[in-house]
């Protein structure tokens, strides 16, 4: 998800996902980062700091195209390295085309600091641009975007440089009826240009105390913001309390805000100054999206379709990053059984796909194919950076010890699954790290599948079968407390039943009692926000920097909605959490890091059962579509068709 990964981004498709922003983590594909950042470049922060000098941006301009070069800020003390090459090349693009994937339900809305979803979040990378963009082949290195440039002397005091001549779209409202003619602005067609008190406002939606939803989740990396100004139509300067390791990335890896459209209500009056934060969580126009970026929205029928359009002032375009498609067209498909149906039938252009579609049209047709039967269908896998786990309700007393989740995650045969129900698309996992990660410590072994250490465990954590009827029970509170639960999982997806079913017919070989519960993925959201859970099947699409106060820290436990929904404190944990925050040297922040790692390991707050790899399906007219390495991996910014569609 910074948001920073900030972007802990929540997503459904196999589970529940999340996707942080900045240090946000994003929830694999419809369910809620990080590595060590900048190995050398926080080296020479370190050093640059302790001696009150500018810290420049230390990257090289490689072999970008003149025009983008022409445009590129190479002042000395700039954090933003130049773009290496354009999002596209125009020439490879056949004119006039329609990119077309699918979605597997509808987003919980379109307003980026509000509706949770790994599906939002990339959909805000084509309707808006963030201050940073990371090198899809560098994630390392942040490069110039809406912020020209980002300058400090001593990490707390920021100032960001705005670029000139972007405009915001206009928003999708009945212009005819002369009712919104209060939200025309004084540029080309009506619009509004980018102001620095665009991001201003985005920063007071992030400090308002009312304001809820994904922005819940930015509002931990802003907590040690002191002060946040317009210094003029361009700059903006914002000062942080401390020297922070997520200081940078925070603001990077922003967006900004009009004010001008959402301190509104619909019929143009302004929200009071003591209720605003709580008119915008409900916003009129919270089910649209809009933007500056290369895509602006066209339409959202619930169930049916959303549709998004070539923006054809955008500011790219002055640099070649022309956006290479007329329009995207994102069909609902619930059934994630069709979706291999609708790309053979014209219908996609590409698709991810389920492991068991995987392993009937791919799998045995590798490595040539053909596949689905058509030689022009191209079959490829990418890496995530992520995993699948189970979150144990820690204020339930059932799962108070951690021996109990120990054997809970002993009695689940990860191995197995991977192999036969995900298909060896992935491996088994023990941590909150990606596996490409420094932070990830590969000398951790995983929980073994063991039944009998499994009924040790519980043996030893007090659960006995008193009564004979083969469920364990213990006294709690003074009364007597079978051991049986209910397990939250995603209804859609055909993976997930399969896992249930076999570990519920492991659980009860031990004497635990589980009880699968399919549910849409609407409604396990908000099972999830409101903790309505015994244990829920999720996963993380984790950012590329190394945070872990979002998820893991106890101050989260108690928020009313939060990524930490499990409720996990830990003494050990926070202060972990806490100095991993403040470090700044990489070889310290990876000692840090692995001994988080251990400590949850050890814990097993999470069952933590494996990272994805992800298949896809799709029509050789595109050009190859590049994955980049943190999310959205399928970046459609960089897609594009090489030859006009054949549909």
């Amino acid at each position: 998800m910074s948001r920073t990964t900030q972007n802990l981004i929540l997503a459904g498709g196999l589970g529940v996902v999340a996707l942080i922003s900045l240090f946000n983590a994003v929830q694999l594909d419809r369910l809620e980062g990080m590595t060590i950042d900048n190995g050398k470049r926080m080296k020479a922060l370190e050093s640059q700091l302790a001696q009150g000098v500018t810290v420049a941006g230390g990257a090289s301009t490689g072999g970008r195209a003149a025009a983008t070069t022409s445009a590129c800020d190479e002042t000395p003390g700039n954090l933003l390295a130049c773009p290496a090459e354009p999002r596209i090349t125009a020439a490879t693009v056949a004119p006039g085309q329609t990119l077309r994937y699918q979605n597997a339900q509808d987003p919980r809305g379109l307003n980026p600091m509000v509706a949770n979803g790994a599906d939002v979040y990339e959909f805000s990378k084509y309707t808006t641009d963030y201050l940073g963009e990371r090198r899809p082949s560098d994630p390392d290195v942040w490069e110039q975007n809406l912020a020209t440039s980002i300058t400090t002397r001593d990490n707390k005091t920021f100032v960001v440089t705005l670029r000139e001549g972007v405009y915001w779209h206009l928003p999708t409202v009945d212009w005819d009826s002369g009712d919104y003619d209060w939200l025309k602005g004084d540029g080309p067609g009506g619009r509004h240009a980018l102001v620095a008190d665009d991001l201003v406002f985005a920063l007071d939606i992030i400090k308002n105390s009312q304001t809820s939803g994904r922005v819940s989740s930015l509002k931990n990396y802003f907590e040690q913001m002191s002060s946040w100004r317009a210094v003029d139509d361009h700059t903006v300067e914002i000062v942080f309390d401390e020297v922070l390791f997520t200081n940078l990335p925070s603001i990077a890896d922003l967006w900004p805000m009009p004010r001008w459209l959402y301190m509104y209500d619909e019929q143009g009056e302004v929200f009071p100054d003591a209720t605003w934060g709580l008119k915008f969580n409900e916003h009129w126009y919270n089910q649209k999206a809009i933007g500056v970026g290369p895509y602006q929205f066209v339409a959202w029928e619930p169930g049916v379709k959303l549709e998004f359009e070539r923006n054809p002032l955008y500011w790219g375009s002055a640099i070649g990053n022309t956006p290479p498609y007329d329009r995207i067209l994102i069909p609902i498909v619930k059934d994630q059984q069709a979706w291999v149906r609708k790309l053979k039938a014209g219908e996609l252009d590409i698709t991810q796909i389920q492991p068991e579609q995987y392993a009937t049209e791919v799998k045995p047709k590798l490595p040539d194919g053909p596949f689905l039967g058509n030689e022009h269908v191209v079959a490829t896998t990418h890496d995530t950076l992520g995993y699948f786990y189970l979150g144990w309700n820690a204020d339930k007393p059932m799962f108070a010890d951690k021996k109990v989740r120990q054997a809970l995650t002993m009695a689940l045969d990860r191995p197995g699954i991977v192999d036969n129900i995900f298909h060896g698309l992935g491996t088994v996992t023990t941590g909150p790290f990606g596996q490409q990660q420094p932070c990830y410590d590969h000398a951790i072994q995983p929980w073994p599948y063991d039944l009998d250490r499994a009924r040790q465990q519980l043996e030893a954590a007090g659960w006995t079968d008193t009564d004979g009827d083969g469920i364990r029970d213990r006294v709690i509170d003074g009364e007597k407390v079978d051991f049986e639960f209910t397990m939250l999982i995603y209804g859609s997806s055909n993976e997930w039943e399969t896992l249930a079913g076999v570990y519920r017919e492991d659980l009860l070989s031990i004497g635990v009692k589980m009880t699968p519960s399919a549910v849409e993925w609407s409604t396990m959201l908000k099972k999830m926000d409101e903790r309505e859970f015994d244990v829920y099947s999720g996963a993380w699409v984790l950012g590329w920097d190394a945070d872990l106060m979002q998820i893991w820290h106890s101050q989260e436990a108690d928020k009313a909605v939060s990524s930490n929904r499990i409720g996990f404190r830990n003494a050990d944990a926070d202060r972990i959490a806490e100095a991993l925050r403040r470090e700044l040297d990489p070889d310290k922040r990876l000692s840090l890091c692995r001994e988080f790692h251990a400590l949850v390991h050890e814990e097993q707050p999470y069952t933590f059962i494996y990272q994805r790899e992800r298949p896809v399906l799709y029509w050789d007219h595109m050009n190859t579509p590049p994955f980049q390495k943190n999310y959205p991996y399928r970046d459609l910014r960089y897609f594009s068709h090489r030859e006009a569609s054949p549909f």
